[in-house]
């Protein structure tokens, strides 16, 4: 598969994230609160009970379909960061069917990205295909730090003396998504490596347990505080962990031409860039006034 077949697929992947996304948050609002314990039983069925979560959790998976099928073909390093596009889609659907003006600065965040993921796809079409190599004890070290941080991080959100508690909930939720990409990526490269136990019995529940509290830290994010905080700081700490991890321990180096090395990293911080420009877009906002606008037609 081709850098750009990927890339197209990580778009279509991010389109059913998005819509997902705003499909969970106008049904997080009707529902009891979720918090952070795990005995917490009325409310995990309250939310299996509603149709338009379940709805948005299926459309979701359905873009993790996409996801994987991108992701055993390509970089992870490439394939996150282009999902950041789907906070541009989401801003035009704002202005396509809920007739918002965008300010002049998310206009160039629209632009940011999609300059990204055409530099990104440059980078990666332009150079030879190398075989990608794993370090278990490197990515055993970035999970404990990152996992052990985090752990740190929650009781202070929670005092809410220092930091905000969404802010913890959306470095959390990007934490894990982060670490359930570099995951997934593993299984496919132990898989392609002969190492079919690795994959199965390690990689698998890794991957599936750090996105399943991924979406869990999130929703209880929506819930707890703005939206927007929690995307934004999901939004980008996912795709550092991403970019820095797939380098450092998946093997996922910079071009040895200096003109790719130099798009890809062009690419990196214009997709970041766009990202924060665009986080406002990563929910809350859309979902808010899809609500109003029902109301007004009501």
């Amino acid at each position: 598969m081709s850098i750009w077949a990927a890339i197209g697929l990580s778009v279509v992947a991010t389109c059913c994230y998005q819509i997902g996304m705003v499909m969970q948050k106008i049904a997080a609002d009707r529902l009891p609160r979720l918090g952070l314990a795990l005995r917490q039983g009325e409310v995990y069925r309250a939310f299996l009970r509603s149709p338009l979560w379940l709805v948005g959790f299926g459309v979701t998976t359905t873009g993790w379909g996409f996801f994987l099928k991108a992701i055993a073909n390509a970089p992870v390093s490439i394939v996150q960061p282009v999902l950041g596009f789907g906070l541009a889609l989401l801003a035009l659907f704002s202005v396509v069917f809920l007739h918002e003006r965008l300010r002049a600065s998310e206009w160039g965040g629209i632009v940011l990205m999609m300059a990204g993921i055409v530099l990104l796809g440059v980078s990666g079409a332009g150079e030879p295909r190398a075989a990608a190599g794993m370090s278990l004890p490197a990515l055993l070290v970035v999970s404990v730090v990152l996992l052990g941080g985090l752990a740190a991080a929650v009781p202070l959100g929670r005092s809410g003396r220092t930091v905000p508690l969404p802010l913890i909930l959306g470095f959390g939720s990007g934490v894990l998504i982060g670490l359930g990409a570099l995951y997934t990526k593993s299984f496919f490269l132990s898989l392609d490596g002969g190492v079919p136990a690795l994959a199965w019995f390690v990689f698998l529940p890794f991957m599936l347990l750090a996105n399943i509290a991924g979406v869990w830290v999130q929703q209880a994010g929506f819930q707890q505080g703005r939206a927007l905080i929690v995307v934004a700081m999901n939004a980008v700490t996912n795709k550092v962990v991403t970019i820095l991890g797939g380098m450092a321990i998946l093997g996922e180096l910079l071009p040895a031409e200096p003109t790719l090395a130099g798009a890809r990293l062009v690419g990196f911080v214009t997709i970041l860039a766009g990202t924060v420009v665009l986080a406002r877009f990563g929910g809350e906002q859309v979902a808010t006034e899809i609500e109003e606008a029902s109301l007004a037609h009501s």
